[in-house]
């Protein structure tokens, strides 16, 4: 130990004669109102900040130099090492990382396509594991690959990442790799069971695991008592580490796969409701007795959550609602004004799909059918949004009382779809058009003892 002393001892003294530019700095207060009026006063566009113009010459900076000022995030989230990195060097660790997640979800989903041919079950299995490799994986990402000034940038760099890997996985590859005839058919290997082993593993799997605490138990009670000084020991009883982006994505993923199936598996609302219950339980047991204290993060996760992933969880709802709705009954078969030949008139023996045999009898004034694609999804060109409008020539399969509700959540996925650019936009390019010309600064809280309380 006292040799590691020395040695950045030694470090330091060399570090001390080199000259480095300051990146940021960091100015405390001693009261809320001087931050606030130093804030408001020395508040000015990214313009005026590139023009070195628009404020009064006894605040300039050294006489000749307007300065950027902003609120920053709390001490405890300021990740002091990557306050220097460049703009480039930052998009381009944020491209890499991005180029390695869609491998691992590729890879994912391959993963879970070989299981279903197995198995709902050993599906449901696949799907439950990886989804929880998903936080660590993404967190040893963005820790060795990517800079974040604080602690919530990375954090909401992970939240993103890890809710995209765990949507894909968990509810549109299923609709991938499922043949459009068997989505509504019971079965091991069929989409409803795979659904349904889906909402199992994450209403039981989850909050058992999480109570248990095997990790946390194991130091506690078999590392602790083992640790050769107090220090290690007192280690080991800090508690397990969480972060607010995963336990966002536990909640934004189970409203996305009940959404996104909410047509054809309406169950899925049911699963949901327990689901979130138990986890909001479970979650407060864990926060008080299991968990240790997190760093303050701010509210960037939970405003991309409300401005994006809520929307995109309710636009799925209406856009793929009407694409099954559409689907129905899913047997790509088309009914036409034609009776049936005589040739087919009468008993036949067929095998079905357990390989029974089974008799069918056709009566000669039976109705001829077509097959046809009833898979609006796969229609090309496109067709969007789903509506009845687009069935193909001869084709039409839907029903009357069909063609109403699919035109309703059709025509709603696009009122949704306008509303979610809308909030897209006004939080990606109006916000920036306003910090680069407009000044920006806003008091985020009130002098209420509410507030510090909370």
């Amino acid at each position: 130990l006292i040799a590691k002393i020395r040695v950045h001892e030694e470090n330091i003294e060399e570090l001390s004669t080199q000259t480095f530019e300051v990146s940021s700095v960091f100015i405390t207060y001693e009261t809320e109102e001087a931050q606030r009026a130093a804030l408001k006063t020395l508040d000015v566009s990214g313009w005026n900040v590139w023009r070195n113009t628009g404020v009064e010459e006894r605040l300039l900076f050294r006489g000749d130099k307007v300065l950027s000022l902003k609120e920053p995030a709390e001490p405890s989230s300021i990740r002091y090492e990557d306050l220097d990195d460049t703009f480039a060097k930052t998009v381009s660790q944020l491209m890499l990382t991005t180029f390695i997640s869609l491998v691992l979800i590729v890879g994912g989903a391959f993963l879970i396509f070989l299981a279903r041919r197995r198995s709902a079950f050993a599906s449901g299995i696949t799907i439950k594991i990886i989804n929880s490799l998903t936080p660590a994986v993404c967190s040893m990402l963005v820790n060795k690959f990517e800079s974040h000034a604080y602690e919530g940038q990375k954090q909401t760099s992970e939240y993103v990442k890890v809710t995209i890997f765990r949507w894909v996985s968990t509810a549109i590859v299923n609709i991938i790799i499922t043949p459009f005839t068997s989505t509504t058919k019971n079965g091991a290997v069929f989409l409803l069971s795979a659904l349904r082993a889906t909402f199992i593993f994450e209403l039981v799997t989850t909050p058992v695991l999480q109570l248990l605490d095997i990790g946390g138990n194991v130091k506690r009670h078999i590392l602790g008592p083992r640790a050769v000084d107090q220090r290690r020991m007192d280690l080991k009883f800090l508690g397990n580490s969480y972060t607010l982006g995963e336990r966002y994505t536990d909640l934004t993923k189970i409203l996305f796969l009940t959404f996104f199936y909410a047509v054809i598996f309406p169950t899925g609302f049911f699963y949901a409701f327990a689901t979130l219950a138990l986890t909001y339980w479970v979650d407060k047991y864990s926060l008080l007795r299991q968990w240790g204290p997190a760093p303050k993060v701010g509210s960037q996760i939970s405003e991309i959550s409300r401005d994006y992933f809520f929307n995109a969880a309710l636009l799925a709802f209406a856009i793929f609602g009407a694409y099954q709705w559409a689907g129905f009954p899913y047997d790509d078969a088309c009914v036409t004004t034609e009776n049936v030949s005589e040739l087919y008139a009468g008993t036949h023996t067929a095998i079905n799909g357990d390989g029974d045999e089974v008799n069918i009898t056709i009566a000669a004034d039976s109705v001829h059918y077509e097959v046809c694609s009833q898979d609006m999804l796969r229609f090309f060109p496109p067709a969007f949004p789903a509506l009845p409008v687009y069935q193909r020539d001869n084709e039409e399969w839907m029903l009357n009382e069909q063609e109403l509700i699919v035109a309703l959540f059709g025509w709603a996925g696009i009122g949704i779809l306008a509303f979610t650019t809308f909030t897209f936009t006004k939080r990606i390019v109006v916000q920036n058009i306003k910090a680069a010309f407009c000044r920006t600064y806003e008091v985020r809280c009130c002098n209420s003892p509410l507030y510090y309380l909370l």
